[in-house]
C-alpha cells in the first residue's frame, strides 16, 4: 500500500523550511491553517515568514461534517468490530479485573478483528463503582468488584474513521435502582433519537432526551451535551447540545449519548452512533443490543 502523494526527500531540512520553499514556488501570499491542530511552535514560525495566515478550521470541519456512502461504510465497519469486541470480552469478566485490564482487552479484540485499535486504550472509558459517576473516567488500575457495575466508552478505528459507543455492565444481580436508571436513559436516548432529520435544531434533539429526565427529575445529573459527530475525529460537528446553533443535515453522523451521573452513587450513559438520513435516523450500531449487560460470576 502506498500513498498516492508525490514523496518530497527534505534533505537536511527543517520542516517549516521546506514548507516555506513549497510556498515561495507556488507564489502564496495567504495560507490557510488549521488553528485547532497546528502546534504553537509552528504557527510562530509561519507568521515570520511574511505570509498571511488566514484560519480555515471552519471551513476543513464543515468540508469533512457530510459523509459519503464510502466513509459510512467505514465507519458501520468500525462499528461493527467495536461491538463484536465488547461482546468477546464479555467472557473475560469476573470480580477483581482491573479497569486498565478491560480497556487492554477491548483493544484486542478490536486489532484481531481488523480494526487499526481502538481511539487507544488509554482514552476508554471504563469506570467501575462509584467512579462511574465521571463522565470521562479514564480507566484505572481500581478493581472492579461484584455489585458494582462499569460505565464503557470506547470504539474503534478501521481506515482512519471511527465508532463511538458507550455500553453499562453490572457484575453480579442488578439493583432495582440501577435497572430503572438504564431504562429511563434508554427512553431518553430512543425519544430523541427519533428526532433525528434533515432540518431539525440539534438543539431540538438534545432538549428531547433532557425533558424526559425532568420529567423524573433526573435533569440535573445530566451535565454534559447529548451528543457530537463523528468520523476521522471522535468529536466533530455537528454538536448535539442545548447551546449548539447547529441544523441536522443529511449525512451526518452523530451520537445519541444521555447520561446520568449521581456523585457518591454513580453513573450511567447509553451512547450509540447514527447516520441521518432523508427518512431520520439510521443506527450505525445495532450490532450491540441497548441493555444492561450483567456477568454473572
Amino acid at each position: 500500500e502506498q500513498s498516492p502523494f508525490s514523496v518530497i526527500d527534505k534533505g537536511d531540512k527543517e520542516d517549516i523550511f521546506l514548507v516555506e520553499s513549497m510556498l515561495r514556488d507556488l507564489g502564496a501570499k495567504t495560507v490557510g491553517i488549521n488553528t485547532k491542530t497546528l502546534p504553537s511552535y509552528l504557527y510562530l514560525k509561519l507568521s515570520g515568514l511574511g505570509f498571511t495566515l488566514v484560519d480555515v478550521s471552519d471551513i476543513l470541519a464543515s468540508c469533512r461534517r457530510k459523509k459519503s456512502k464510502e466513509e459510512v461504510d467505514l465507519i458501520k465497519i468500525a462499528a461493527e468490530q467495536a461491538s463484536k469486541a465488547f461482546l468477546n470480552v464479555l467472557n473475560d469478566l469476573k470480580p477483581g479485573i482491573k479497569e486498565t485490564e478491560v480497556a487492554a482487552k477491548l483493544e484486542y479484540e478490536m486489532k484481531i478483528l481488523g480494526a487499526e485499535g481502538g481511539w487507544g486504550s488509554a482514552d476508554f472509558i471504563v469506570a467501575s463503582g462509584v467512579r462511574s459517576a465521571l463522565p470521562h473516567g479514564r480507566a484505572t488500575s481500581k478493581e472492579w468488584q461484584k455489585g458494582e457495575w462499569a460505565t464503557i466508552d470506547f470504539g474503534a478505528r478501521y481506515e482512519g474513521y471511527v465508532s463511538d459507543i458507550t455500553r453499562n455492565i453490572y457484575m453480579g444481580a442488578p439493583s432495582r435502582k440501577a435497572i430503572e436508571i438504564h431504562s429511563i436513559l434508554c427512553m431518553a436516548h430512543i425519544k430523541a433519537a427519533s428526532k433525528i432529520k434533515p432540518g431539525v435544531a440539534a438543539r431540538e434533539v438534545d432538549m428531547t432526551a433532557r425533558q424526559v429526565l425532568a420529567d423524573r427529575g433526573l435533569d440535573k445529573y445530566f451535565t454534559h451535551s447529548l451528543g457530537h459527530g463523528i468520523g476521522l475525529e471522535v468529536h466533530e460537528i455537528p454538536r448535539l447540545s442545548s447551546k449548539s446553533a447547529d441544523v441536522l443535515e443529511e449525512g451526518d453522523v452523530v451520537t445519541v449519548e444521555p447520561g446520568i451521573y449521581i456523585e457518591g452513587y454513580g453513573g450511567m450513559r447509553v451512547e450509540d452512533d447514527y447516520l441521518v438520513t432523508d427518512s431520520g435516523a439510521q443506527r450505525l450500531t445495532a450490532d450491540i443490543p441497548m441493555e444492561l449487560f450483567v456477568v454473572m460470576d
